[in-house]
């Protein structure tokens, strides 16, 4: 396409979701994407022979309310897939399996009765307390303004409000865990799902402080209501969709073509420069890649002004995970101390192997100090229980996700500790799931180098900024008053480094699509934005 209205870098699901909406304001989009493939961390392709293997993410968070149909999301073949049980936590060994269950009632009747009423009312108090502080995140609203922490710390209604959001911004997950689920024994499995959740998409431990902030964001509610779903045919189908609306409404999704610079002429960005030369001129362009990657290796030095340039280079960007894909010639089963669960394939669609708190703080510890943990907290998915067009008539396919991984350590060493940890993680498993071992018929393993590589992903960080407070809503934002504008004309972010932040949402891409339509005079981009 000659001289379109906007050029996209990076086929990422927000960069898709944003020139989706673009061309269905009329809009003449191209979207550029490096791989042969679109999705970028959200995207599916066969690694193992005969599957097809989620490449990073891979669930669906809860859109907000009208974003699927604005999207159109169905039309193009999109597919959600329910979770009856969306988890099973195993702690400790000894500690009862705890089954997340997607129907409430269910859930709370199964955490009254292996964690007692006290538990129940922690999480009916924890809810209740997190209320304010989510609202004020507004992880799933579209189109809010970015707020600088202190600015809303100030606008706090009451005493109490304010004291929520210090303890968000500032405390430990610790402080708040300990406080609605005292019991350190009889509470230790929900104690440890909390704590892991606080500190998946962190370089922090439960109790570091700042961890608390990321527990908040978890569990903050949805208004438009619902819970995490799979793609049937895997998280890759959603941004295989948008591709096709793209196209189907004149716009381009060019794969294999990799952005070389962004060209800025007279303080204002006019285009993209492919590798092999080729120059597209543009209107807008929009970066789906993070704040690094973008203002600091496309975007020519004379053009970044040196306060946004600090600003980006203070960032912590780091991924300390492992990615592991397994293909498997029979459905795991749980060992004798959980064999009940086995009763229900649902409850092997993802089992969660994490220990205590404690031992997740050690974790994170020997991580910091360039070391393997001891016990890996892990997670393990089997989406071929959901949905068996995924592998093979007769195999399972698995996603495990791994942390603490030494990512900075030497590069000379990371490889040989990238083993050692997945190792450590199999072994882990295969406790959990007796001969799980030898059902692994092929097997890849990537770490967050991997995804650096693959993604251009600043240190493989999937956040594309963790999710520590002072990185988050205000801190996300480069330009006052916007969460996608740059210092520089016409550019825009429109991925995970922008609020309200990372998860499949789409929300960042359609919050950059309602700003490039507001600069060309459309109506908001989609009913979930506001028109």
């Amino acid at each position: 396409m000659q001289n379109p209205d906007v050029v996209i870098v990076g086929a990422g699901h927000n960069g898709l979701a944003a020139g989706a909406l673009l061309a269905k304001r009329g809009l003449r989009v191209v979207v550029l994407e490096k791989n042969r493939f679109v999705g970028g961390m959200a995207g599916t392709r066969e690694i193992l022979p005969g599957c097809r293997n989620d490449v990073g993410a891979s669930l669906l968070f809860p859109l907000a309310k009208g974003l699927a149909e604005d999207l159109e999301l169905e039309r193009y073949g999109v597919e959600l897939l329910e979770l009856p049980i969306m988890s099973v936590t195993i702690a400790d060994p000894g500690d009862p399996a705890v089954p997340f269950y997607a129907n409430p009632l269910r859930m709370a009747w199964n955490v009254w009765r292996q964690c007692g009423t006290r538990a129940l009312v922690g999480f009916a108090k924890l809810i209740a307390f997190t209320r304010y502080p989510a609202k004020v995140i507004a992880r799933y609203e579209a189109c809010t303004e970015p707020r600088d922490l202190d600015a809303l710390l100030a606008e706090a209604p009451n005493a109490r409000a304010r004291e929520q959001l210090e303890l968000t911004f500032r405390g430990s997950a610790m402080d708040l865990i300990d406080r609605f689920f005292p019991d350190e024994e009889r509470h230790r499995p929900l104690r440890t799902q909390l704590a892991f959740a606080a500190v998946q998409s962190t370089y922090k431990g439960p109790y570091t402080p700042g961890s608390a902030f990321c527990l908040v964001y978890t569990l903050s509610p949805n208004d438009a209501g619902g819970l995490m779903k799979r793609v049937k045919g895997g998280m890759g189908s959603l941004s295989e969709a948008l591709q096709r609306s793209i196209e189907d409404k004149g716009g381009e999704v060019r794969l294999g073509a990799a952005v070389s610079r962004i060209l800025v002429e007279g303080g204002r960005a006019v285009g993209v420069a492919l590798r092999g030369g080729e120059e597209i001129r543009a209107k807008v362009v929009l970066s789906n890649l993070d704040k690094a990657a973008t203002l600091l290796r496309l975007v020519d030095e004379s053009h970044v002004p040196e306060d946004t340039r600090r600003h980006i280079e203070q960032l912590d960007q780091r991924g300390a995970y492992l990615h592991l894909l397994l293909k498997l010639n029979g459905l795991p089963r749980y060992g004798p101390e959980h064999a009940a669960l086995n009763a229900d394939p649902n409850t092997r669609f993802n089992v969660a192997s994490f220990t205590n708190p404690g031992e997740l703080q050690r974790s994170f510890e020997a991580c910091q100090a360039g070391d393997v943990p001891r016990n890996p907290p892990a997670t393990m998915q089997v989406p071929t229980v959901i949905d068996p067009t995924l592998a093979p008539e007769g195999f399972h396919i698995a996603t495990i996700y791994g942390f603490y991984f030494p990512g900075e350590s030497p590069k000379h060493l990371r490889g040989k500790l990238r083993d050692e940890m997945a190792e450590r993680i199999i072994s882990r498993l295969d406790d959990v799931y007796p001969g799980l071992r030898e059902q692994i018929v092929e097997s890849a393993v990537f770490s967050s180098d991997h995804f650096a590589t693959m993604q251009g992903a600043t240190n493989g960080d999937f956040t594309h900024g963790l999710l520590h407070a002072e990185q988050m809503l205000g801190g996300r934002a480069l330009v006052p008053g916007s969460a996608h504008r740059t210092p520089i004309e016409g550019l825009y972010l429109c991925g995970a480094a922008c609020h309200p932040g990372p998860g499949v949402t789409f929300l960042p891409g359609a919050g950059a699509a309602a700003e490039v339509a507001s600069e060309f005079e459309l109506e908001p981009a989609t009913a979930a934005t506001g028109s």
